[in-house]
């Protein structure tokens, strides 16, 4: 039987015990839970890969408190190591659409996020130089690499601003590397015109 509150009653509390717990997730179960433990003990190259799918499946809300920072951190790892396998595929010679879709999967507005996933900082001088040297737009940089843009607000003691990572496993990120050694790219079959490169659009 459908109950009406009685008029000038107040709708029941959101934040209350009753309905949180009836929004939140259900536990894992066992098995489940430690299979996540394991996960995050282990190094990402030797994770079993059937077992891959089933972890990012979890909901994180599921997890403990103190899981879930790690958990986020290993899902955008992997979303990132599968995104650079997949661009492998396509080889250095990269056709993005203007307006291409950049892959929501794995995609974090949180820096210490990134840095736990193997992400690392580039400076707005390293972009700009990698994307002249590339062909590629920063909206290209991001559809066809890993390169995420994080937009910190201002706070007591800091300025609004805006930080940008590359993940250490991207081929882009060896450009990076390489220019911040010797200030320079070689011309060899990796790097430089003959390597990654986004294709010019027509006009």
């Amino acid at each position: 039987m459908l109950l009406i509150p009685a008029r000038g009653a107040e709708p029941p509390d959101s934040k209350s015990p009753t309905m949180e717990s009836a929004a939140a997730s259900p536990a894992l179960d066992p098995d489940t839970l430690e299979m996540v433990k394991s996960f995050l003990k282990t190094p990402t190259e030797n994770l079993p890969a059937e077992h891959i799918p089933r972890f990012l499946e979890v909901d994180p809300k599921s997890l403990p408190k103190k899981l879930r920072r790690p958990f986020e951190a290993k899902c955008v790892e992997l979303y990132s190591l599968r995104q650079v396998a997949a661009g492998n595929k396509r080889g250095g010679w990269r056709t993005p659409e203007e307006n291409c879709e950049v892959v929501k999967e794995g995609r974090s507005n949180s820096a210490g996020i990134l840095i736990l996933a193997g992400f690392l900082e580039i400076s707005e001088d390293e972009e700009l130089w990698l994307m002249k040297e590339t062909n590629c737009t920063e909206h290209d940089l991001m559809c066809e690499f890993t390169l995420q843009v994080v937009a910190e607000k201002a706070g007591k003691k800091a300025p609004a601003r805006r930080r940008l990572f590359l993940h250490q496993r991207d081929p882009v990120f060896a450009l990076i590397s390489q220019y911040r050694e010797e200030g320079r790219v070689r011309q060899t079959k990796f790097f430089g015109i003959g390597g990654l490169h986004c294709a010019p659009r027509q006009q």
